[in-house]
């Protein structure tokens, strides 16, 4: 196994072998983390795992010291990549990052403080706008690093993508809205509804228009705005609108008085780091990537 691969057999105990929810805390897949699991014992010729009728519930003898050494293993990892941040103390240049608002606030709520903070030799200076026109300035180089949602509709040979978190749209609306009582909402619920969408520099945008348009619906679109909250607070102001936004947001956010309800056929919400593929990159750029890379990888 490599390092991954070592994190995710681990998360699987600790999740008391319940795939599902070590598939959602690593943002992989449910089937995923089975292939991994399947391949490794039968390339290896062990067995890790007890199952009855088909499902994992617990750890062979084997499995149990191999889950010890894989502690071990991780341990080491974790404290050699700390001491490779003693290293950072003393880089110092410039990076330019781009970030869309929503996916600022969302995802790197908690990461972006703590890499300013272990990083005072670095400056950074982030470009915040909608992922659908960061796409064009990772392109014209004005930033180092681009977050965007996958596809990203750049030429795999022109980039580097990974994806550090999976989920998807969700429609969020008030309680009294008349699709309230739905338990899934379907794209032909849709029709006709006035819609608050975020604006066409945003991704999202894009992905519901083109969704809209293989579904043949029209939606009423009433609002288009840059800000999230601004839009989940109209739906509480005026009941008959409705917006589509991404999952995290209800989960991170006590939203009071307005209800989200998962879709038929969801909309992938796929967060990526970019960057443009170079013969060389800066010494900060690679630190930096290498981080964001590291801090999602846990």
């Amino acid at each position: 196994m490599d390092i991954k691969q070592i994190r995710y057999f681990i998360a699987i105990v600790e999740n008391h072998f319940n795939l599902s929810q070590a598939a959602e805390l690593l943002y992989v897949s449910q089937p995923t983390l089975s292939m991994m699991i399947n391949d490794f014992e039968k390339r290896e010729n062990v067995k890790l795992f007890k199952r009855k009728r088909g499902r994992i519930i617990g750890l062979t003898y084997l499995g149990e010291n191999y889950y010890n050494d894989a502690q071990r293993i991780l341990n080491m990892y974790d404290d050699m990549f700390l001491k490779l941040h003693d290293h950072s103390k003393g880089l110092k240049g410039t990076i330019n990052i781009g970030i869309p608002p929503l996916i600022l606030s969302v995802v790197f709520s908690e990461v972006m403080p703590k890499l300013i903070l272990e990083n005072p030799g670095i400056q950074f200076n982030l470009k915040e706008i909608g992922a659908y026109q960061l796409k064009n300035e990772l392109l014209v180089g004005n930033v180092d690093i681009a977050v965007l949602l996958s596809p990203t509709g750049i030429p795999d040979n022109m980039v580097e993508t990974y994806e550090i978190q999976r989920s998807e749209l969700a429609v969020c609306l008030s309680p009294r809205h008349h699709l309230a009582s739905k338990t899934v909402i379907t794209w032909e619920d849709l029709t006709n509804e006035q819609l608050a969408l975020f604006d066409p520099s945003f991704m999202v945008h894009h992905l519901v228009m083109e969704a809209c348009e293989r579904h043949q619906v029209r939606p009423n679109i009433v609002l288009t705005s840059s800000s999230w909250d601004f839009m989940l607070n109209s739906t509480k102001i005026n009941h008959h609108i409705l917006t589509i936004c991404p999952k995290p947001i209800t989960e991170l956010y006590q939203l009071n008085d307005i209800k989200c309800i998962p879709m038929e056929q969801p909309i992938s919400w796929r967060v990526v780091l970019t960057r443009l593929h170079k013969k060389n990159y800066s010494e900060v750029e690679s630190f930096i990537m290498d981080d964001l890379l590291q801090s999602f990888s846990k």
